[in-house]
């Protein structure tokens, strides 16, 4: 008995050990690959190691940071919460909460938060330059040079902290003693190419134009990858009437960054500048593609598309305008001036009037100029498409979609689809837990086959086609000597399906329910035929609706039989939503994840509806599920329209 129980407790022991390798190993990979900026990879491997380890803090810290590099602010907001809850002396946790906090405008936590991580962590530049931003932004100057001051007598040949002093003396317009700090910072560190680009916009504003250029040539000279340098110096260029200089810095910085829209509006006044009106307007479109709401880019547009005789693309900017300030007059005289271009006398008649009468009334005190509506204008489909182009021309140094910061990644938002038995494409499906299921297991079995559930399915190519067909015709003569052979009948529909003859699998699938009725996956399969056949008949185009309600009737007698089949639920949540009942399609998803609370998809196809009925809080909530659990799609939409 003493033998037996010793013999236990070194299994034990070994098994623990092993666990706590398995773990390391784990946090060590996912570690790595925060290091090589694959963010969504390493939130699956932090992901195992607190499914293992939930009372460990570390996991929800690196975890917290793959987010964040994603700019899945909330999420990581949250994983910082539960580190903190597990260990609250955590500096490194304190500084990322205050990070992701400050993002979404959160800065008194933000505040106390960088104040707590420099309790533990007292001599933290990185944090000490972010609270004392924090700071600057609260107007709290005094407090913000106090803090400088105490880190610049421990560092005192720290360049950055004389960038950092430098910003606050801009803050409270001392100009000159923000030069004597960043005089300072390169006097530490001839490489601040940071240092060098600020004192260049000081002697900019200062209208010391040959000693700006000096500086952001310095600057350049030393980081020449810093898009927003070659645009700062094209600006000086412009005041210094280097206008051809001034053009080549501007598309040195969008070949740099081509997302920039204040680049794209300066190269625009540029532009419109030297006469070159329709390149102007193309500019100015970019602009607002990239950001909708600036309404100097509206007006400038409409100018030169005045210029050039499109008059009803100026009005449509001018309505744009009046609508956000309906009290600036200068928009009520351009529309009313293409109005009458356009033989609309009377248009033109009216606007004149109200321009009249509101420089009067402002004139006689009567009206008070409004600041504005605060009205938000939305992307357009064209925007939406100028975004996509600009997301296909930035070079990507990582071949996979799984790498790097795919918030930016373009993607077509639309929600996943069904689940189906067939082969998963590697390429697209991103390895997930995938519920197990007793008649699926059984089949293969029988049939010797390993097919699975999966949303993505390859495409077989030639080699493969023609194998299939040797398959289902073998398996042909087999159901021939025996009708009552259902692994073969399943294994040929299954077939049938991959060749897209969903006919003759529809055929199989009918004589597979009647053979074995009590079965829920042979009513998954012929639901999922139903809408596959759907798709090869009408692609795109609106679909039967009475096709639809018999295989979603399909689901729902799968899931009835087979309460484990959760993806028959899933599946009939899908139908719902295809047929425009999306009420009924966030209770079934709901449904289908209380039943399986790690299903990325239905987490992601939830979010999308609740986005779109304007509940981005919550949406966002499920888009964050869905990219833990490694939809990467999910940080794209997030970042685009989840605040």
């Amino acid at each position: 008995m003493k033998r037996t129980l010793i013999w236990l407790i070194w299994w034990w022991v070994v098994i623990g050990a092993q666990a706590q390798i398995n773990t390391n190993r784990l946090t060590d990979i996912g570690r790595n690959a925060l290091y090589f900026e694959d963010y969504v990879v390493a939130i699956q491997y932090f992901n195992q190691v607190i499914k293992v380890k939930p009372y460990l803090a570390e996991p929800y810290f690196y975890r917290a940071y793959a987010k964040m590099n994603l700019e899945d602010w909330h999420s990581a907001i949250e994983d910082c919460d539960k580190a903190l809850e597990i260990n609250p002396f955590l500096p490194k946790v304190y500084y990322c909460r205050g990070y992701a906090l400050r993002m979404i405008g959160e800065r008194r936590k933000s505040t106390a938060d960088l104040r707590s991580s420099l309790k533990f962590d007292p001599n933290n530049i990185g944090t000490t330059s972010l609270l004392i931003d924090n700071l600057i932004e609260d107007s709290l100057y005094t407090e913000a040079q106090a803090l400088c001051d105490t880190i610049l007598r421990k560092y005192p040949h720290h360049a950055d902290l004389w960038i950092v002093q430098s910003q606050i003396q801009l803050a409270v317009a001392d100009t000159t003693a923000a030069i004597r700090s960043l005089d300072q910072a390169v006097a530490n560190n001839k490489y601040a190419d940071l240092a060098f680009a600020m004192r260049g916009h000081i002697r900019y504003l200062q209208a010391d134009y040959p000693a700006a250029l000096s500086d952001l040539d310095k600057a350049i000279s030393i980081n020449a990858f810093r898009a927003d340098y070659f645009g700062h110096r094209a600006i000086i260029r412009m005041s210094a009437k280097n206008l051809r200089g001034a053009m080549q810095d501007f598309n040195e910085s969008i070949a740099l960054d081509n997302r920039n829209a204040g680049t794209y509006f300066n190269r625009g006044l540029l532009r419109f500048e030297v006469g070159e009106d329709n390149l102007a307007i193309e500019d100015f479109t970019t602009c607002l593609a990239l950001d909708p709401n600036n309404d100097m880019a509206y007006l400038q547009r409409a100018q030169a598309e005045m210029q050039v005789g499109q008059w009803r693309e100026a009005i449509d900017d001018y309505n744009v305008l009046i609508g956000h300030f309906p009290d600036f007059v200068p928009a009520w005289y351009g529309r009313a001036h293409a109005k009458r271009m356009l033989r609309d006398r009377a248009g033109a008649d009216r606007d004149e009037y109200t321009a009249r009468q509101i420089e009067e009334e402002v004139t006689s005190g009567k009206r008070q100029p409004h600041a504005g509506t605060g009205k938000k204008e939305q992307p357009d489909p064209q925007a939406r498409a100028i975004v996509g182009d600009l997301n296909r021309q930035r070079p990507d140094k990582y071949k996979s979609e799984l790498r790097g910061q795919v918030q930016y990644k373009e993607i077509q938002i639309e929600p996943i689809g069904i689940f189906a038995v067939a082969v998963a494409d590697s390429t697209l499906e991103f390895s997930r837990r995938r519920l197990g299921n007793t008649d699926l297991s059984e089949c293969n079995r029988q049939a010797h086959s390993t097919w699975g559930f999966c949303i993505h399915t390859r495409k077989p190519n030639a080699q493969e086609l023609e194998g299939f067909f040797r398959k289902i015709e073998a398996l042909g003569k087999r159901l021939k000597a025996d009708s009552t052979d259902w692994a073969a009948r399943w294994h040929r529909a299954l077939l049938f399906e991959a060749v897209q003859d969903y006919e003759s699998a529809y055929a199989d699938e009918c004589r597979l329910i009647d053979r074995r009725p009590e079965c829920g996956l042979f009513r998954l399969m012929r639901g999922n035929n139903r809408l596959l056949h759907l798709q090869y008949l009408y692609g795109d185009e609106e679909w039967s609706p009475s096709e639809m309600q018999l295989a979603e009737a399909d689901f729902r007698e799968a899931h009835k039989l087979d309460p484990s089949l959760t993806y028959a639920l899933y599946n009939q949540a899908w139908v719902a939503l295809k047929s425009n009942q999306p009420g009924k399609a966030v209770r079934l998803f709901e449904e289908a994840l209380q039943a399986d609370p790690e299903l990325a998809e239905a987490y992601y196809n939830l979010g999308l509806i609740l986005i779109s009925q304007g509940d981005k809080e919550r949406g966002r909530t499920h888009l964050s599920k869905a990219g833990e659990l490694g939809i990467q799609g999910a940080y794209n939409v997030i970042r685009n329209y989840a605040y």
